[in-house]
Formats: C-alpha cells, structure tokens, sequence
C-alpha cells in the first residue's frame, strides 16, 4: 500500500471523512445527538430548547419562525405555540432543559408526572433560563 492510500484510510478511519454534523447554534454542541430535543430557526439548529430560548433572548431575536418537538408525539410545532415544563426529572443532552409540550393539558400531566413548572413561550426569560442547569 502507498503512503497516500494509508493516509487516506487514516483519514477516513479517524471520522474525517467530509461527514458533517449541524452544531448548535448556541452551545456548539451537535445538534443531531439527541432528535427529540432538537430545535431550529431557519437554519440555526439546537440542540435542546434551552439553547434555543437563551439564543433568542441573548440577541433579542424573535422566535417566529422557531419550531421544537412535542416531547410525547415527536411532532414538529411551533416554539411559540408549545407549552413548556421547567424543573422536571426529564434531562436533555443539556441537562435541565425546557420539555416542550403540544397544549396545556399534556404539559400539567407531564409536571404532575415528572415535577416542574408550567410555562407559556412568552414566560420564558433570562430569570427563568439562568435557573436551568
């Protein structure tokens, strides 16, 4: 074998193959690692509310276009439109993290189930989110 074969398949076996991965646009940390927590606006992934939430708040950008997944049915919604439990037992690759949930009803089942708060996307501020480990 040639020294450019053995460097290649060096290359290859060390995951630098030209396989990329979406980074959070807020922690840096792949955003793909955990679906059922990932998040976006346009093209900025996350990779857990959370990092969303302190994105949006950090630089006072609007979540209009932001969507999140329904933690019980893995459907994607819109941010704004979720209910959100805080505090809960329920980790994501960030730790305590904001469960989004479809309506009202499945995120007061969810807390009564995992403890934690009930939010609306428009409670969540910077108090809220430097709470969250």
């Amino acid at each position: 074998m040639t020294l450019r074969w053995l460097l290649a398949l060096a290359f290859f076996a060390l995951g630098c193959g030209g396989e990329t991965h979406p980074r959070c646009a807020q922690c840096g940390m792949l955003a793909d690692v955990a679906p059922r927590w990932e998040a976006r606006v346009g093209e900025a992934r996350f990779d857990a509310p959370k990092c969303l939430f302190r994105w949006a708040t950090a630089g006072s950008r609007p979540l209009t276009d932001a969507f999140v997944k329904d933690y019980y049915g893995q459907e994607t919604i819109p941010a704004l439109e979720a209910v959100y439990v805080s505090g809960s037992d329920v980790l994501s690759p960030m730790g305590d993290d904001l469960v989004p949930l479809r309506t009202e009803a499945e995120a007061e089942r969810f807390a009564a189930d995992h403890g934690g708060e009930v939010h609306r996307s428009s409670a969540i501020d910077a108090q809220l989110l430097s709470r969250l480990r």
